[in-house]
């Protein structure tokens, strides 16, 4: 009788042992489901920590891209669209890094790649590559951008807002721009092992050759 049972003095060992062992094996599953819950969590916090260092190094949106795929990125995915493209080059900056000390040239490149970067984010625009003192900024890759092309010219005019009547580490830093706009590849390039996401097309050296022009036009 369950009742009396509960209301007595007396002890089953039966029920003792069956009770022992639901206690048992219900810690055991919490115990099992609370570490597979802790491995989750420090897995997710490991990979947004990992996503945002590599963000760092890349574009965020193709950090994001890179970190959400649903299969490991190959080299030679990528995918074609209008797009526009700017280049950049700092005018003299062989001269510059000569009369300056490494450590504060590296100090006056932050301080104007920083400045420039505000400049391109609030156009919408995306750093593809820094090689030295130039950069290849792309717009309607990564993200869509259906006014590329005037979010591209939107950000060469306020290049030269940032860099006139400005030094950075007390060096100027007269920034000539070519851009264009037209069918563009943009994607992962490289080894198994080793990959760039960059853009390529005719347009990538239609812009860098606009922007040598300037050199004989004496414009930015």
């Amino acid at each position: 009788d369950y009742v009396r049972y509960m209301t007595s003095n007396s002890v089953l060992i039966g029920a003792e042992v069956d009770k022992i062992i639901s206690i048992l094996m219900v810690t055991t599953v919490l115990a099992v489901a609370l570490v597979r819950a802790q491995r989750l969590l420090n897995r997710a916090v490991v990979d947004s920590a990992a996503a945002h260092d590599l963000s760092r190094f890349v574009a965020p949106e193709v950090a994001d891209r890179i970190t959400t795929a649903d299969e490991e990125v190959q080299a030679g995915d990528g995918e074609g669209k209008q797009a526009s493209v700017l280049f950049t080059n700092i005018e003299g900056f062989s001269t510059t890094s000569e009369r300056l000390e490494p450590q504060a040239l590296i100090g006056a490149l932050n301080e104007y790649f920083s400045a420039l970067c505000e400049v391109i984010d609030r156009h919408g625009g995306v750093i593809t590559q820094f090689e030295g003192d130039a950069m290849l900024i792309s717009f309607n890759t990564v993200k869509p951008d259906p006014n590329h092309a005037a979010n591209a010219v939107g950000t060469a005019i306020g290049i030269q807002g940032v860099v006139a009547g400005r030094t950075f580490g007390g060096a100027v830093m007269k920034t000539r721009c070519g851009l264009s706009t037209g069918e563009l590849v943009f994607g992962a390039v490289g080894a198994k092992d080793r990959l760039l996401f960059t853009v390529h097309g005719d347009e990538v050296n239609v812009a860098a050759r606009l922007e040598q022009l300037n050199k004989t036009s004496g414009t930015y």
